[in-house]
């Protein structure tokens, strides 16, 4: 008889990197909570890798491992609504290239009132969990010269 599975394959990396448990079949699955953090550090690598493409290059790219990361946002202004979008659409085609597990992904750039000059970045997307779509917020503070820190919540 089929059994219901309610949690996520672990991926390889995260196996890779150290098991929580060295019991074996410990990793296999992830839960919840589980797979929330690995979305989250992997969202912190690769806002923290900078490609080696230009933004203009990186957004006409195919996506290798070898554009892994986001091209420099140093010349993007955080008092520009128009270099916030195109900081948004460089955001979403790297997690669209890099984090599979989150689908339909959504990015908002904004002006974080905490900090003045400083944008921060909505991200959401949809991930499946067994046989369920579950809802995934992450939250970023950028600093003042565009650079992505992790500060995901």
């Amino acid at each position: 008889m089929a059994e219901l599975v309610l949690g996520s394959a672990v991926p390889l990396f995260d196996r890779l990197g150290g098991a929580e448990s060295s019991a074996p079949g410990a990793g296999a699955l992830q839960s919840p909570e589980q797979l929330q953090w690995s979305i989250a550090r992997e969202l912190a690598h690769l806002l923290n890798t900078r490609s080696v493409r230009s933004a203009v290059a990186f957004m006409q790219c195919a996506g290798t491992t070898l554009d892994y990361g986001v091209p420099d946002l140093g010349h993007l202004s955080s008092q520009s609504q128009q270099d916030l979008h195109q900081l948004e659409a460089i955001v979403k085609k790297a997690i669209g290239f890099f984090e599979p597990r989150l689908r339909n992904v959504q990015v908002h750039a904004s002006l974080a009132e905490r900090r003045a000059g400083s944008p921060s970045l909505a991200i959401s997307g949809l991930v499946t969990i067994g046989m369920k779509l579950r809802q995934l917020n992450f939250e970023l503070q950028l600093d003042p010269q565009m650079t992505p820190r992790a500060r995901l919540s």
